[in-house]
């Protein structure tokens, strides 16, 4: 096996060397993550070693050891990088005739470290996640050569992390939350049970509890102006609608618990590893769980905006792609997912179920594509395949679902963002009812952003395009990035976390996949994979 074979002797070092048997690629009993890269990297170091200082680890090694054994501050396990192992040897020193196992070891953890920090811990298949859209971690020899030219690698690995405020607050709320836990174990918050809506003024068996919890006398069942302060302010600091109603969402958050709030912060430290970096100065970021969009000029927020997201059953997509035109007075093509799940069972009860919608139908004749009544079509025998045959399309116009502006960011999903017909829904708290879409409360002012950086481009551009009443595309001359992201955790205006609710239970799906791969260094076992 050539691997490694270059460390069956080293002349250049005065540590006795062994030969080590990597036909399993593993190292003490550990799997080797690249053993590739490591034997590249140290072929062209001339086989010198970078953490072995004569019987114990170099400084700087000691220093990524510390670095290592506070992974946990971030959601990561410690354990996926020998950390008990380096303890070990740092307390006792490298024992005599195992200098090159444990340079590998070493190497091995760092490795793992650094691709974690800076990437997907696992395949975007087994997450679920788009592909191309996040990070995958930094290379492994890339890695290792950086690491070797650096005075300081344990701080090269800490610039691997995300940088920002917001990164770093929920680094260390992460961290008091996990420690309260330890220390006060049995003090976990109680779940309550609720129905209905509660509005203030009413009285409810739910309120006593609420009242208690958040720092009222808890002996009454009334919700007085006192609660409503409380429940108003309690709303704002947890990403939703301060309007005093207690709903399910405005429940689910009171009810949280730390576990619960733990799982969310893991999840959102995880996706923001993901993102890669910088980040343009010109972009659009649509944040699915605060079902709001925000347009970023020089790196700061221009304006934002609530926006409309997919339902829990036909969720919106988090991934990255570019936009590149808008599309004004759009003619929209109803998806399969609506045609197959919404208007079949309506067709075949009442073909002329759509009429009041204006919905168009075409279908393949002999001379190509023809126009026909959807009284023409069988629509009790229609089957998944022979659906997809028939083009169901609404003309531009005010009733379109699309409203009057689309914007062009072609996607494997088929999701975009785009105007709407009912921008009375803007008003509710909870957003996510469309089919997957984002729907903009705001569309000429995106409109204009996105066709901002343009030649001449004006609001009045803007409404040119739409009074002509006809389907034009523009192009934009500068493509804007559009993120669609999934925090469920941020920082408000004044820097203060907000931990709202996980509207697709995508959080505790992602913590519950990497719990199970054993990448989680707390005990959540209430947390199950789906």
């Amino acid at each position: 096996m050539k691997f490694f074979s270059c460390f069956i002797a080293l002349s250049c070092l005065s540590v006795p060397v062994f030969a080590l048997d990597f036909s399993a690629k593993s190292v003490a009993g550990y799997p080797v993550a690249d053993s590739l890269a490591i034997e590249k990297f140290y072929t062209e170091r001339e086989n010198k070693f970078l953490w072995i200082d004569g019987n114990s680890f170099s400084s700087d090694a000691e220093k990524i050891i510390e670095l290592i054994g506070s992974s946990w501050e971030h959601g990561l396990n410690p354990d996926n990088y020998h950390y008990n192992a380096i303890k070990e040897i740092l307390k006792t020193g490298v024992p005599t005739g195992r200098e090159v196992e444990t340079e590998i070891l070493f190497t091995d953890a760092v490795i793992r470290y650094g691709q974690d920090i800076s990437g997907m811990r696992l395949s975007p298949r087994i997450l679920k996640e788009d592909n191309l859209s996040w990070a995958r971690g930094i290379d492994s020899y890339s890695l290792l050569s950086m690491l070797a030219e650096k005075s300081d690698p344990d701080g090269f690995l800490k610039m691997l992390l995300p940088q920002d405020e917001t990164y770093k607050k929920l680094s260390a709320e992460l961290k008091s939350l996990a420690e309260d836990l330890t220390k006060n174990p049995d003090h976990e918050t109680q779940r309550l049970k609720f129905t209905g809506v509660i509005k203030p003024g009413m009285t409810h068996p739910a309120i006593s509890h609420i009242r208690s919890r958040l720092g009222l006398d808890g002996n009454s069942t009334l919700y007085d102006a006192d609660l409503e302060s409380k429940i108003k302010n309690f709303q704002k600091q947890h990403g939703l609608a301060a309007d005093g109603i207690i709903g399910l969402r405005s429940f689910d958050a009171i009810n949280q618990t730390r576990t619960q709030k733990l799982v969310k912060l893991i999840a959102n430290l995880e996706r923001r590893r993901w993102v890669r970096r910088p980040l343009p100065s010109r972009y659009i970021a649509v944040n699915i769980p605060q079902m709001e969009l925000h347009a970023i000029e020089e790196g700061q927020k221009s304006f934002g905006m609530p926006v409309i997201i997919g339902r829990v059953k036909r969720p919106t997509m988090s991934f990255v792609d570019d936009i590149i035109g808008v599309r004004f007075n759009p003619r929209w093509y109803v998806p399969d997912t609506i045609k197959n799940e919404d208007y079949l069972p309506q067709l075949r009860k009442n073909p002329n179920a759509l009429s009041n919608h204006g919905i168009k139908f075409r279908v393949q004749s002999e001379n190509g594509i023809k126009e026909v009544s959807s009284t023409e079509i069988d629509w009790t025998n229609m089957n998944e395949a022979g659906l997809k045959s028939v083009q169901m399309y609404q003309d531009s116009g005010d009733d379109n679902a699309l409203g009057l502006i689309r914007v062009l960011m072609p996607n494997k999903y088929d999701i975009y963002l785009h105007d709407t017909n009912a921008p009375g829904l803007f008003s509710k708290d909870d957003r996510a009812l469309s089919s997957g879409c984002v729907r903009l409360s705001e569309p000429r002012r995106i409109a204009n952003f996105v066709l901002g950086k343009n030649a001449g481009w004006s609001d009045a551009k803007t409404k040119e395009y739409i009074d002509r009443q006809k389907l034009v595309e523009i192009p934009a001359e500068q493509p804007v990035p559009v993120y669609i992201f999934y925090y469920t955790a941020w920082l408000d205006d004044d820097g203060k976390i907000i931990i709202t609710n996980d509207v697709y239970g995508a959080d505790s799906r992602l913590v519950g996949i990497l719990q199970a791969a054993g990448k989680i260094p707390f005990n959540l076992s209430r947390i199950k994979t789906k």
